[in-house]
């Protein structure tokens, strides 16, 4: 072959892998940017679902005999946390999708990261939907055995907390590692 068209070649398989690391790139930066706006509607979901746990917390005194009243600030707040969990798992999905794209490996490192943070604090808010549950519980008679009951509970969560909360650290740890490769 002349060396001009191997030149010309060259250029041209330059061009196209360039290319295709574009459209990789924006692919990955579309899905992050989908992610995200489901982390911030989780984020809306999961504060409702947060103030009607508090007003009921506010309001255990009596029970269980106001359980009646407290069922439907319990209902939302499992309905809150039901959304919020859905929209975890859809950000950890498209994190996860931009993971497989093909973009620099410390931003496909971070994107794994961020998917299994989302997918554990989606499994996070799941347990945490057992306290607005025992509440409506009517096999939990007194106030000793609820509490009894949220101290369980309130273990589970805090591990699992402390579980999305490493990744998160991880996550963030390679981003300001990797500022250069992070787009603003």
């Amino acid at each position: 072959m002349n060396p001009r068209k191997n030149l010309y070649a060259l250029f041209a398989l330059l061009i196209i892998s360039l290319f295709a690391v574009s459209c990789a790139t924006r692919q990955a930066n579309k899905l992050i940017g989908e992610g995200n706006a489901a982390v911030k509607d989780a984020e809306k979901f999961a504060t409702d679902a947060d103030a009607k746990m508090t007003e009921i917390g506010n309001q255990l005194a009596d029970f269980p005999q106001n359980r009646d009243q407290l069922k439907p600030a319990a209902q939302s707040a499992i309905e809150n946390l039901d959304k919020g969990i859905a929209k975890l798992r859809e950000a950890a999905a498209k994190f996860d999708e931009g993971s497989k794209t093909d973009i620099d490996a410390k931003l496909k490192e971070y994107l794994s990261l961020k998917s299994q943070e989302f997918g554990k604090h989606a499994e996070h808010l799941e347990a945490v939907k057992g306290l607005p549950t025992a509440v409506m519980d009517t096999s939990i008679n007194d106030g000793e055995a609820l509490r009894a009951k949220f101290a369980e509970i309130k273990e589970h969560v805090d591990k699992l907390e402390q579980e999305w909360t490493d990744l998160a650290a991880k996550a963030d740890k390679i981003q300001q590692e990797n500022k250069d490769k992070f787009k603003s």
